[in-house]
């Protein structure tokens, strides 16, 4: 353990930061993070350890809490919004009333996953699904795949749009569609419309444009029962990833056999990976392909 430590932080000191996002130290249920020029610590409730870097928790930017309700704690000047490059996208950040960024870095090991098929054929039809701000849109959508775009939040399509356009992807094949999900899969199933792969990240409650609720213990199995429907002859894969609490990859693999009968199911936890300190585990995925 001491030899572990020590590595890390030896790596710390020697490594040049080139990434624009990065994970410096974890524990306490907390997160160091630097998001392009600025620094930031936010909840971790994974991460139950003590930290490895004190003295690098002093001079942050700004500090995001849930102890008093949602707040942020501006220790410094910060832009509304700026740019970050991950996973060769550029996308639009800035500081939201949930302490939400505008991407999620675990979600990267999935974006890797939805790579490969990418590389298998071109012109695939993906549905992506509670999309937010678009990472997963933009990056089927540069590999020549047409996409559609659901989700319940305007802000957070119009902020998909900014996205796009950063990426030059603004005139590529993306529908982008307002709607509650459910809703949106009733009209597709009656529309006979199909996908030969689906993606979706269902938050643990959401709300629709008309104050909809999705719950996800509740809607769950009929969400992806939906999903089978609108899948075509040809259909390829569904990626499913969660963070909400008591959904692990154990609960997610039991609900693909439970949906889809047949096909091979693989399901891996979702980390924040640091070069310097520990990762941080946060949430878990499944892929369901034939």
């Amino acid at each position: 353990m001491l030899d572990f430590l020590t590595r890390k932080k030896e790596q710390f000191f020697t490594i040049i930061f080139f990434m624009t996002y990065q994970l410096i130290d974890s524990g306490y249920q907390k997160k160091l993070e630097k998001i392009g020029d600025y620094s930031f610590i936010r909840p971790a409730a994974s991460a139950l350890w003590p930290s490895l870097f004190k003295e690098k928790w002093k001079n942050v930017d700004a500090v995001f809490s849930r102890n008093k309700g949602n707040k942020w704690d501006l220790k410094k000047e910060i832009p509304d919004s700026w740019i970050i490059e991950i996973n060769n996208l550029k996308l639009k950040v800035k500081m939201t009333e949930f302490g939400h960024m505008g991407f999620f870095p675990e979600h990267e090991v999935v974006w890797k996953e939805l790579e490969k098929f990418m590389k298998k054929r071109d012109n695939l039809n993906i549905l992506n699904l509670f999309a937010y701000t678009g990472a997963a849109t933009l990056i089927s959508a540069r590999n020549r795949s047409k996409i559609c775009h659901v989700d319940g939040s305007k802000p957070s399509i119009l902020w998909a749009k900014e996205n796009a356009k950063l990426n030059n992807l603004e005139k590529s094949s993306i529908r982008w569609i307002l709607d509650d999900v459910r809703k949106f899969l009733k009209r597709e199933i009656n529309r006979k419309v199909k996908y030969e792969g689906i993606i979706l990240d269902p938050p643990t409650f959401g709300r629709g444009p008309k104050k909809e609720i999705f719950k996800i213990e509740r809607d769950i199995v009929s969400l992806l029962e939906m999903c089978k429907e609108l899948f075509s002859a040809n259909a390829l894969f569904l990626i499913i990833s969660s963070h909400t609490s008591g959904i692990t990859k154990g609960v997610l693999e039991n609900l693909l056999r439970w949906v889809f009968k047949r096909g091979i199911v693989k399901t891996e936890d979702m980390e924040i990976i640091s070069k310097y300190s520990f990762s941080v585990p946060s949430g878990s995925y499944a892929l369901w392909k034939r």
